[in-house]
Parts: C-alpha cells; structure tokens; sequence
C-alpha cells in the first residue's frame, strides 16, 4: 500500500509519467539524427586528358565544401585514372589531378540539392519546456480540483 495519502500518489502518477516521458525523449535520438551521425558517402571522381585518356597515378587533392585553400584528403588516382574519397558532409566537393604536363579539376555535388532546401526542426529545449509546461499545468489543475472537493 501506498505510504501516501490518494491525494498525493493521484498528484505523483502524471509528475512521474512526464519525467519518464521527458527522460525518453531526451536520451533517444531521432532515425534522422541517427543516420545523419553516421552518414559518409563514398565518392569516386575521374580523371581524364584532354584528349580522353585516363589520367593514371596522377596526385590528387580533396577540398571540402566552403574551404578551397586547405585539401582535406590527398592520393593517386589509379590506372584507369579514378580516385575515391569519403565526403562528410553535403555540399559541392572539389577535386584536382595534376600530373607532370596536365591539371584537371572536377566539382561534385554530394548529398541533398542545396542547404536550403533542408527542413527545419524544431529545438529540443521548445519540446522540453513544453513538456513542463505541460506537467506545471496538470499539477495546477489538479490542486485545483482537490481543493474544490
């Protein structure tokens, strides 16, 4: 049996569903977050001659998105003049082969079309406070109720 008067435990069970809610709500992520945590794409460029020909063993730099001065990623293409990568994030990739008479450069869009196209969310802190909210006006309304009996 409860330690507490009906009044008190009736006032604990929505305080305690709203914490549990709450707890859930804070600690587990959403599939999208989830999978944008953890999402690389994996990116193959290749390069080619003017005239068409493969650009083989030929060095290789990676710039991310917004930062064309520092290469994030370095290497050689292969014999078929291919070289892959893993971008991080969305946006427009680019890449530069050089070899000892020829430069190309190739700009790739990875991921989504633009950033603002992404849709909004809604901050976790407005979903907590309008869970309190919520319980502050529960626990109002049912002192409210007790003292009207």
């Amino acid at each position: 049996m409860c330690a507490f008067p009906r009044s008190v435990a009736a006032l604990a069970q929505p305080a305690v569903f709203a914490l549990l809610t709450l707890l859930a709500c804070c600690t587990v992520e959403s599939p999208a977050n989830a999978f944008d945590l953890f999402a690389t794409h994996e990116v193959t460029a290749q390069f080619a001659t003017a005239d068409g020909k493969p650009m083989a063993n030929a060095e290789v730099r990676v710039f991310a998105p917004g930062n064309l001065q520092t290469p994030v990623e370095t290497g050689h293409t292969n014999a078929d003049g291919k070289f892959v990568f893993y971008a991080d994030r969305d946006g427009m990739w680019s890449a530069e082969a050089r070899t000892k008479t020829e430069v190309a450069r190739v700009m790739i869009r990875v991921g989504g079309a633009t950033q603002m196209q992404q849709q909004s969310r809604v901050s976790p802190l407005i979903v907590i406070g309008g869970l309190i909210g919520l319980l502050a006006l529960a626990i109002w309304y049912r002192k409210l109720r007790l003292r009207n009996r």
